[in-house]
């Protein structure tokens, strides 16, 4: 766990440091990247277009793809810092880019239904330079056959 989020620490810093024309080297350490992940001066704000979706009936082993888009609303690049599946069924991928103000960005869930029976509510946590809510919680639900 704390390996996926030291990679997503270790990406978002690059991609700031590429973006930065004022400062093109990289950072030396670990803690330098929880500065820049942290600085206040960076945050800005997120808009889910969609948090929360019903995907119906499916089979047991059907794997199925639940997209979660989103807008940068402030007036900085917003990065997704980590994506977090509630359980082990759903594996989560997500816009690994900075998202430039006013553009959009993806979460994606990857839900496995074997062993699943019946009605189900899943949910990712993604956690995300922003000012109005820092972890955001994307829901999805359905039935499984």
């Amino acid at each position: 766990m704390k390996k996926n989020y030291t990679i997503a620490i270790a990406c978002i810093v690059f991609i700031i440091a590429a973006c930065n024309n004022e400062n093109k080297t990289k950072p030396q350490s670990l803690s330098e990247l929880e500065k820049i992940a942290a600085d206040t001066a960076n945050f800005t704000q997120i808009q889910w277009i969609d948090s929360a979706k019903d995907f119906g009936t499916i089979k047991e082993g059907e794997v199925i793809e639940m997209k979660f888009k989103f807008k940068n609303i402030g007036t900085k690049p917003l990065f997704v810092l980590s994506v977090k599946a509630g359980c082990g069924c759903t594996s989560p991928d997500y816009s690994k880019e900075a998202i430039a103000p006013q553009q959009e960005g993806w979460v994606k869930g990857i839900f496995n239904s074997m062993n699943q029976k019946g009605m189900v509510n899943k949910n990712i946590q993604v956690t995300t330079n922003t000012s109005n809510k820092t972890i955001s919680t994307l829901l999805f639900s359905g039935s499984v056959e």
